[in-house]
């Protein structure tokens, strides 16, 4: 098969999932590395919470009706989907797919539950967990933002505990202490596993499928 084939192949996009609890600052740290690493882009998730003041469309979420949303997982766009603080969140598929055919590093920014759907429906797919400094850390990040009440502060720790006890299901697991080293983590997680087994899959299997078995035959009918 062609050398630009396999070089197609070779550099088929990785897809990083990245998860913690509301108030670790993972948001602020894929968006720096973004800003850094042009190849590299988010997937836009879909939602149907209300979108806030300084969200925009198709930038921070694709803000969907209830019944537009549900649509899309009856006819399997949605790669995983999940329901939070009576919510809808999902990610679409073909965004994803697209863009790792193109060559380009798929980051999604989903919960626990959404990272283990992903995980099963692309075993390839490296999974990142950030973590606050501290408990206490988190809980001031909360209530800074300005967002939530005292209620609903209270409901996104209690989340937060159950998630943080899920990091171990995770392949790397980042603290979020200081903004930027967290953020040359996260790319040395990226970069160090850009050729590991996982991420080479498709062109193994490629290769072995195009290259291989074929000189194998050939080899086996003429030692015959």
């Amino acid at each position: 098969m062609k050398k630009e084939y396999f070089e197609k192949i070779a550099e088929h996009g990785q897809l990083i999932v990245v998860s913690g609890p509301e108030g670790a600052g993972k948001s602020t740290v894929i968006k720096k590395y973004l800003s850094e690493h042009p190849n590299a882009m988010i997937c836009v998730s879909a939602t149907t919470r209300e979108k806030r003041p300084d969200e925009v469309d198709g930038r921070d979420y694709y803000f969907l009706s209830l019944t537009e949303f549900e649509r899309m997982i009856r006819t399997g766009q949605m790669l995983e989907y999940g329901y939070f603080n009576n919510n809808a969140y999902g990610t679409p598929k073909k965004a994803v797919e697209d863009a790792r055919r193109e060559g380009r590093n798929v980051i999604l920014d989903i919960d626990v539950v959404g990272a283990m759907k992903v995980k099963t429906l692309c075993p390839d797919a490296t999974l990142v967990f950030i973590l606050p400094p501290s408990w206490d850390e988190l809980e001031a990040r909360l209530v800074k933002t300005g967002y939530y009440d005292e209620k609903t502060v209270g409901n996104l720790l209690q989340i937060a505990g159950e998630e943080i006890e899920c990091a171990n299901l995770y392949d790397y697991v980042i603290v979020n202490d200081e903004v930027d080293k967290a953020v040359n983590r996260f790319a040395q997680i990226v970069h160090g596993n850009r050729y590991g087994r996982n991420s080479m899959k498709g062109f193994l299997e490629s290769y072995i499928e195009g290259e291989v078995k074929p000189h194998v035959r050939d080899l086996s009918q003429a030692l015959a």
